[in-house]
């Protein structure tokens, strides 16, 4: 990876870190339209990181299930594709109306997407070789 890839890799994961804190403060003042956003944002923001690591396309939206299934191909790791649902289900939740949002759900999808975020990072090529 070169060091433009690697900044701009870098730049995406730390949006997706900024992203999953804001989440959680707008979840905590009951803005659930925003905490839903902001956690889909992490996810998105972590996909793009992979896909610039990896080489992949991402382009538009429509390229983050393409990342998240090549992710999962390439770790083995089936946990991705229901994490993959799950940042889906917070970003339908910016269309739904407030009465039908659960804040209760929204925080456990919240939390998901931190576990989404620790199984992608090793893709990243960012973290420290042990």
């Amino acid at each position: 990876m070169t060091n433009p890839d690697l900044e701009e890799a870098a730049g995406h994961a730390s949006h997706a870190h900024e992203f999953l804190d804001r989440s959680r403060e707008y979840l905590a003042v009951g803005s659930l339209h925003q905490a839903s956003e902001k956690g889909w944002g992490a996810a998105a923001h972590m996909a793009k990181a992979v896909a610039v690591a990896q080489s992949w396309e991402y382009a538009n939206h429509s390229h983050f299930s393409n990342v998240l299934n090549e992710a999962r191909r390439l770790t083995g790791n089936p946990r991705i594709r229901d994490l993959r649902s799950v940042a889906n289900e917070l970003h339908i939740n910016y269309y739904k109306r407030k009465k039908l949002l659960d804040a209760d759900a929204i925080g456990e999808d919240i939390e998901a997407i931190e576990e989404l975020l620790a199984l992608l990072a090793p893709l990243t090529n960012l973290e420290p070789s042990a």
